[in-house]
């Protein structure tokens, strides 16, 4: 567990001292943009939007096992002039990771996913965000696919 909060620390630090140099955006929300419910740090360079997102897709607590999570990191690139000129449809990737200590299991687990987000107020600036994305991944010891909303707000 050290070891992954430390990747991703170091991981985070590094996209921060590269979104820097380009237009940066944080925000807050649920979905793979947010690693499940979580936040992101996201560069903008006209129509990309490339982001490192920190999330968890589930938090518990029982008298059994304790404390337990399901919690990670995520990255991603959009692009918003795939399907129209207007900035506001994003359609891109997304491969997550996280580390799950459910039932003692202790195991990580990754996924990936193809995300379609609409920007109501254009993907390079502030504003609400909804989306689909259809995911591919590992959740205990079994392979998922489904599909995941995304409701987030970009500042």
């Amino acid at each position: 567990m050290r070891k992954l909060l430390l990747s991703i620390t170091l991981l985070s630090g590094l996209f921060a001292a590269t979104a820097v140099a380009e237009r940066a955006s944080f925000g807050a929300g649920l979905g793979v943009l947010y690693n499940g419910v979580g936040i992101n740090l996201a560069r903008m360079d006209g129509a990309d939007f490339k982001y490192v997102a920190l999330g968890c897709t589930t938090l518990g607590y029982s008298a059994s096992y304790g404390t337990t999570s399901n919690c990670g990191i995520g990255v991603g690139w959009m692009r918003s002039d795939i399907l129209s000129d207007s900035g506001r449809h994003g359609l891109g990737i997304h491969l997550g990771i996280t580390y799950n200590s459910h039932e003692n299991r202790d195991q990580v687990e990754v996924f990936a996913g193809l995300p379609y987000v609409y920007f109501f107020s254009g993907m390079d600036t502030t504003g609400l965000n909804l989306g689909l994305t259809p995911y591919l991944g590992r959740h205990n010891d079994e392979n998922r696919a489904g599909f995941l909303l995304n409701l987030g707000y970009q500042f």
